[in-house]
């Protein structure tokens, strides 16, 4: 309702404006013949001048903004020779534009002319009122000159904030402020052009209004190819800036002096800081106290290449790669450096992998070898133990703590098979079955006591290609790992779920948690936090998941438990 009364307010505005104008123009138009007799030539050329410039008008900044100078023409024919000869040539040169622009609708013809026909027509009322006199330009005049054009630029930011006010009176004084700063400089342009082609005219009007013609054509040209360079460069810059906000690189750009920089989008996204609270850092004499080796090599100024620091951002840590080199200018002077780094936090992380390999592979080769050695006399003292555990008294036993050498005997040939199983855990023989089919197989857990967890199943019937004595070994491990977590009563949930081509295992207790400093190390081979534990059971569920080419992480871990996702993949039909 509201649109619909601004455009009726907007239509009746436009109404007014036409009439107003076509009723001036009649009441003041008189004989075209008195100046078709004398100036035939120069009044087609007023004619094809005005068209001319009011096609090829002088562009100005910002781009979209230009400069007609019709308005010039007009002045200066109402200068010398009078209302009607400006009158006729408003009437004419618009029937020829709008033959030209038939493009553009009818009643914007109208409209234009109408509100052209009230800025000369005031305008010269105006002249005459100051004391102005048609003719040739006089010095005694100029008063009358300035005032003329000051109300011919009046009346035409009047007739433009009558058609704001009726599209929104809330934003008419707002356009009006930019719409004057905008036409200022603009009409200042025409009068001191009016009054040039008034001094043309007196020489020769016919020469003058020709040689006026093609100055003002030549500006149009010569400022159209400065905006089309202008435009390119532009261009240019932004396809610059544009490859340098896609490189993942972060790039700060810095003066000797430290006032200006320039970073690029990777720099703030890197950094998570806005260019403001970059450039307070970089005002800083001394680098800050966080992050400040990072800040150090960029403040000291120090060029290097690739230095490898840590940067922290709301939480999270960040490994960078940091260079440092020096900007020069055309003439290969220093005028400053470029500060550059690139985030290699991933390539750290599998570089640990990497030595974690490593060290799994060493230990494994250690371990096959320890191991062959070791089980043979370990297994002749066990038997000889357990001939003494049945020929010895109860007090014997007792006295020589038979029944505890045993249970150590024990405990390390468990360290033994756990260090086999991890240094040859072997290929999976892969079949297709379920995990629900897996705990199945698995009626009661080893060791098992009075006082075991709770057991939530959720699995679901997914089928995924595993080994099936591999995979128990991994759940037991986990079960052992969490249920001394647990330290007594608790819960112990196994759910799954299929997600993007991926089998999901996650499996939760309600332990205490694992701190950070644990978190880092979990899956190191003999790193335990328990007294009677190897530190090799992780270790071991680790190397048989990458061995289905698979994954284990902990998913996420509180003081209200931990949760291990083991994440498998699913045959390509699934």
């Amino acid at each position: 309702m509201k649109t619909y009364y601004h455009k009726h307010k907007f239509i009746i505005n436009l109404l007014v404006v036409f009439l107003l104008g076509s009723g001036l123009f009649f009441v003041h138009l008189q004989s075209p013949f008195s100046f078709l007799a004398t100036k035939p030539t120069l009044f087609a050329l007023l004619v094809v001048s005005i068209v001319l410039l009011t096609i090829n008008t002088v562009p100005l900044p910002p781009k979209g903004n230009s400069l007609s100078m019709d308005s010039a023409i007009f002045l200066a024919t109402l200068f010398v020779f009078g209302l009607n000869l400006a009158l006729w040539a408003l009437l004419t040169s618009g029937v020829v534009y709008s033959l030209l622009k038939r493009e553009i609708a009818w009643w914007k013809h109208l409209v234009n002319f109408a509100m052209y026909t009230l800025m000369i027509t005031g305008a010269h009322y105006i002249f005459l009122w100051t004391g102005g006199t048609i003719g040739y330009l006089q010095a005694s005049n100029l008063l009358s000159y300035l005032t003329t054009l000051i109300s011919y630029f009046f009346i035409n930011i009047l007739i433009i904030g009558v058609f704001f006010y009726s599209m929104n009176h809330l934003q008419l004084i707002q356009e009006m402020k930019s719409t004057l700063q905008k036409s200022v400089s603009n009409y200042a342009i025409s009068l001191a052009s009016a009054l040039l082609l008034t001094l043309l005219f007196e020489s020769n009007a016919v020469l003058g209004l020709i040689i006026f013609t093609v100055i003002i054509l030549l500006v149009s040209k010569g400022f159209k190819e400065y905006f089309h360079l202008n435009e390119e460069i532009n261009k240019d810059r932004s396809y610059r800036q544009q490859i340098l906000n896609s490189l993942p690189v972060g790039i700060i750009t810095a003066d000797d002096k430290q006032s200006n920089f320039s970073l690029n989008t990777a720099a703030s996204c890197l950094l998570k800081l806005t260019g403001q609270e970059i450039r307070d850092v970089i005002m800083m004499k001394e680098p800050p106290a966080f992050n400040s080796s990072f800040w150090e090599i960029m403040l000291s100024k120090r060029i290097c290449q690739n230095v490898k620091v840590r940067y922290s951002r709301g939480g999270e840590e960040l490994h960078l790669l940091v260079s440092q080199s020096v900007l020069h200018d055309e003439d290969q002077n220093i005028i400053g450096r470029i500060f550059y780094f690139i985030d290699i936090t991933v390539t750290e992380e599998l570089e640990k992998r990497m030595h974690q390999s490593e060290k799994l592979a060493a230990l494994g080769e250690l371990a096959a070898g320890a191991a062959h050695e070791i089980r043979n006399p370990l297994a002749v003292l066990h038997g000889f133990f357990s001939l003494m555990k049945q020929s010895f008294t109860k007090d014997e036993l007792e006295r020589y703590q038979v029944p505890l050498l045993i249970k150590e005997f024990d405990r390390i040939n468990a360290i033994i098979e756990d260090m086999l199983l991890m240094a040859r855990p072997g290929a999976p023989r892969l079949q297709e079955t379920t995990f629900k089919t897996i705990l199945e197989q698995i009626p009661t857990f080893p060791d098992m006591t009075e006082n075991e967890p709770e057991m939530k199943v959720m699995l679901d019937d997914t089928k995924v290609m595993v080994d099936l004595k591999q995979m128990k070994q991994v759940i037991y491990n986990l079960y052992r790992n969490s249920r001394e977590a647990i330290k007594g009563k608790g819960i112990i949930t196994i759910s799954s779920q299929k997600l993007n081509g991926k089998y999901l295992l996650f499996f939760k207790d309600n332990g205490a948690g694992i701190n950070d400093e644990m978190k880092k190390s979990l899956f190191h081979p003999f790193h335990t936090s328990k007294e009677t534990g190897t530190g090799l059971g992780l270790t071991i569920v680790q190397r048989i998941i990458e061995n289905h080419q698979g994954s284990i992480e902990v998913y996420e871990t509180s003081s209200k438990g931990t949760t291990f996702l083991i994440t498998l993949p699913l045959s390509p039909q699934q």
